[in-house]
């Protein structure tokens, strides 16, 4: 029985002058798991949006009509997140085809068209030249 009294003196001494540090404590993990269950969340909905994006891309057809034709292509070459095609003629590139086959963007230089792509932009490229 004195056991226990001390016990409970000892454990009540121990909260009073700790309690501060306890509820802290208690608080920044609370903090600490809703802000990971935040990010979890937040990462998997952009894992998601990119998968739904890369599977709204064109087909081979939809690019290569965007081109002006495949005898209009001279060369092209992946590079990064980008593809660079030279053309013959740049006035039969046809910009708003381009964007509906899911190109992001796209800078038009005066020796080559360079597309910017989000996402798998080597799977893209594969699936317009099949290399």
């Amino acid at each position: 029985m004195f056991l226990l009294y001390f016990i409970y003196l000892d454990f009540n001494t121990f909260l009073k002058q700790n309690a501060l540090y306890l509820a802290l404590g208690v608080v920044g993990l609370i903090v600490l798991v809703l802000s990971l269950i935040f990010f979890l969340y937040r990462f998997n909905k952009k894992k998601e949006s990119k998968k739904n994006k890369n599977k709204s891309r064109g087909s081979k057809s939809e690019y290569i009509s965007s081109f002006g034709g495949e005898d209009n292509l001279i060369n092209y070459k992946l590079v990064g997140s980008r593809i660079e095609v030279t053309l013959k003629d740049y006035d039969k590139v046809d910009k708003e085809k381009l964007k509906s086959a899911g190109v992001d963007g796209f800078i038009l230089m005066s020796n080559k068209l360079t597309l910017v792509l989000k996402g798998d932009s080597k799977e893209v490229y594969n699936r317009i030249f099949g290399e």
